[in-house]
């Protein structure tokens, strides 16, 4: 019974702190993790108009895969798919109807742009920062202010090991680093880690 009270409480506590925030965000971040994501869609920007197959071909993985990976993308608005054929094309373009899909298609295509294919996985990393919905939340208290281990404890009330674990990968991402005896948002200057940033502080 205690254990299903603290749950209640602290899941009421992330939804009061992530407020107006498209619950799509955090699930978008989970898809920005996996490196062979990002290898395709830097393929999708560097060859626009490309089948699953050739897709598949260029990032070393089975077309059964890259169907089931682009089908992972496109559920997160960032890609549409096309017939052509027999055969479907994908391009880069945003959902409407998904209202982060835009700024973070712009900024993953900012960063594929402007920096080398070996930097790719860098989006990975930071979108990893923020692939669960308690380190949207912890991202989120850290707008508000710098805090305290013992401070993030008490606002979000979150376990202790979970909430170590979770400032671990942040920290691990990039996303935060720690200024004794507080924590701090980073802010690094990647595209993507700024237009996260920038959505995370709109819904607040």
């Amino acid at each position: 019974m205690i254990a299903m009270l603290s749950s209640l409480t602290y899941n009421f506590a992330v939804r009061s702190n992530m407020k107006s925030l498209n619950p799509t965000l955090w699930r978008t971040c989970k898809m920005l993790a996996g490196r062979k994501r990002v290898q395709l869609l830097r393929q999708l920007h560097d060859h626009p108009g490309s089948n699953v197959s050739e897709l598949g071909d260029a990032v070393g993985i089975k077309r059964a895969c890259a169907s089931q990976e682009l089908r992972r993308i496109q559920s997160r608005g960032l890609l549409k798919s096309q017939r052509q054929g027999r055969s479907l094309i994908y391009r880069l373009d945003p959902d409407p109807q998904v209202s982060s899909a835009a700024p973070l298609l712009k900024a993953i295509q900012t960063a594929l742009h402007t920096l080398p294919a070996r930097q790719d996985m860098d989006m990975c990393r930071l979108a990893n920062g923020l692939a669960h919905p308690r380190r949207i939340a912890i991202v989120q208290a850290l707008l508000e202010s710098p805090q305290s281990t013992p401070a993030l404890q008490l606002s979000l009330r979150m376990p202790t090991p979970s909430l170590l674990s979770h400032l671990h990968v942040l920290e691990q991402s990039g996303m935060i680093i720690r200024r004794h005896p507080d924590w701090v948002l980073s802010c690094p200057l990647h595209p993507l880690a700024r237009t996260l940033i920038h959505l995370l502080r709109k819904s607040m």
